[in-house]
């Protein structure tokens, strides 16, 4: 899970917009669930819920708590039916992936002054 701050004079929308941004020029899929909630699918294609132990694709969770003025990005995808077969190795792998997307939203909502 990752907290990042926004400016208190930033709007939801302006925030979620951006964040929309980030993911979908990276090949991820937008599900927007209201207006503070949504799910981003790596690959363009939905990770079912039924699926995130087995899924190799990263699913994140994106939510906003407009009044601490806060994105909350989770990652859903815990790779845990790979860890008798592999270990720890593919879970770090979507742990990574996770990192790299939280860098490149705090990145685009500073370029937005945003945040």
């Amino acid at each position: 899970m990752a907290s990042i701050d926004f400016r208190p004079d930033a709007t939801v929308e302006q925030v979620m917009r951006t964040v929309r941004e980030t993911f979908e020029s990276r090949d991820y899929l937008w599900e927007q669930a209201d207006a503070e909630n949504a799910r981003a699918s790596q690959g363009g294609k939905p990770v079912r819920t039924a699926a995130l132990a087995v899924s190799r694709r990263v699913r994140v969770s994106i939510r906003i708590n407009a009044r601490k003025h806060k994105l909350v990005l989770t990652l859903e995808s815990i790779g845990a039916a790979y860890s008798a077969a592999g270990g720890g190795w593919f879970h770090v792998q979507l742990a990574s992936r996770h990192r790299k997307m939280v860098k490149a939203v705090r990145e685009d909502l500073a370029a937005a002054a945003l945040r």
